[in-house]
């Protein structure tokens, strides 16, 4: 229900699955911390740096952002409320054994594992839920980007139920936010937001037509302030051989975030670009085979292949002020360099919704929340699917908040969802799911 970005309505992380076993032992490769949806990853992997877990009689895996230590036992590991011991050994020869006791969803901070360094480390279980309040820290928001760098996560601008920023906001921990202040690009939502090369991407949004990066959230550099690739609200980009893929998005017709009129028509962009450097940006495909289209947030890579999973369009109906729902979809396609097209699915993914979340982790596909038929009609949905086409419903908390628009990213082998509209209960609160 937008009226434009000042204008709304109130209403790669280290992964191994443990063999079963009386006692739990695994040797894992350790490495940095994925980029954002649809981006690089960002570390270093040495095949001599392995690191071995031992937790009870349990299946695990472990995560390594190179400052947290996930352990992620399976979903029917039986730990008793009192807590278990989990022992940890570094390198190949393995180090001597670090032990600690936690129950589930406790950290551990500063813990020294010899030849690796300090860790907090946390023992969690599959399927696991928990939230923080984030009362102290940034305001609500929609549509912001969330992105993570070498181990930290990035929140970038957003719709604060008013205006749009460009705050920028950084985590080790997602417990705790540090501000890192205000960047030099126009405040907006719904842009491309990624990591690539070390850095982390600003592309478009808002129908913008800039290019920013930064390797810190704190030093920006514009890339270009016109891409080629015109306005677009919601774009869609993803990294793939090295290069970032520009796609999807929409806008309006016969004005900019047209409304109050009889005859605004919305339009979803069905040309694709590409770019090695942010610069320079060229245009690999005039028109796509699938429906123009926009309203998704984030971008999915999956086996070295971008998956465009449904989408939609809004526009304000005649002579209305709110901009409305006027098409959703429920295909799936898939394209190994933006220019071959494979439709996966014809239709039925989950139920048609717009402005829904995407991300992708080590063990699939996932979509979140979204507006179901109407832009009011906000929800706590989670869909998960392996091969990221035969999507199933997650069950959620109950008090998990109803909401569109909002921030997803892979976060050291975790979910982390954040942000929504003031006409839901999204709030502050930041939650973090353990698939």
């Amino acid at each position: 229900m937008d009226l434009g970005p000042n204008n709304k309505p109130d209403a790669g992380n280290v992964r191994g699955l443990l063999p079963r076993s009386g006692a739990l032992l695994a040797a894992l490769v350790l490495t940095g911390c994925g980029g954002g949806s649809g981006g690089d990853e960002v570390g270093s992997t040495s095949a001599a740096s392995t690191l071995s877990v031992s937790v009870a009689a349990c299946d695990a895996a472990a995560y390594d952002s190179g400052k947290l230590l996930y352990i992620v036992t399976e979903q029917r590991c039986a730990i008793s409320e009192a807590g278990t011991t989990i022992q940890l050994r570094y390198g190949s020869p393995a180090t001597e054994a670090v032990s600690l006791s936690l129950k589930l969803g406790q950290e551990q901070p500063g813990v020294d594992i010899p030849g690796l360094g300090k860790r907090q480390v946390g023992l969690f279980r599959s399927g696991q839920w928990r939230s923080f309040p984030n009362e102290r820290a940034w305001i609500a928001r929609d549509g912001a980007g969330l992105v993570v760098l070498n181990g930290s996560l990035y929140l970038l601008g957003g719709w604060t139920n008013g205006p749009v920023t460009s705050e920028v906001w950084r985590t080790d921990d997602v417990a705790n936010w540090t501000f890192l202040g205000n960047a030099p690009w126009k405040g907006r939502h719904g842009a491309a937001w990624l990591s690539h090369k070390n850095q982390m991407w600003v592309i478009g949004g808002d129908l913008f037509t800039d290019v920013w990066s930064s390797p810190d959230g704190i030093q920006w550099e514009q890339a270009t302030a016109d891409a080629g690739f015109g306005p677009r609200y919601t774009p869609n980009a993803a990294v793939i051989a090295d290069e970032i893929v520009l796609y999807a998005g929409q806008d309006w017709t016969p004005i900019p975030w047209c409304n109050d009129r009889p005859d605004c028509v919305a339009r979803g962009n069905r040309s694709v670009w590409k770019s090695a450097d942010g610069k320079t940006w060229t245009e690999i495909l005039a028109q796509v085979p699938w429906e123009g289209r926009a309203l998704i947030h984030g971008s999915v890579v999956h086996q070295g292949q971008i998956y465009l999973i449904g989408g939609g369009l809004k526009v304000a109906p005649p002579n209305e002020r709110y901009q409305e729902t006027f098409v959703e979809y429920t295909d799936i396609w898939s394209s190994p360099d933006g220019i071959r097209w494979t439709q996966r699915l014809p239709s039925g993914a989950f139920p048609g919704r717009s402005h829904f979340s995407v991300a992708h982790t080590a063990k699939g596909c996932f979509v979140s929340d979204g507006s179901v038929g109407t832009q009011a009609a906000l929800s706590n949905d989670l869909f998960f699917a392996a091969d990221c086409i035969r999507f199933e419903r997650l069950p959620v908390p109950q008090e998990l908040p109803v909401r569109h628009a909002s921030s997803l990213v892979d976060f050291n082998g975790s979910l982390v969802l954040l942000g929504g509209p003031n006409y839901g209960n999204a709030g502050t609160s930041v939650w973090q799911y353990f698939p």
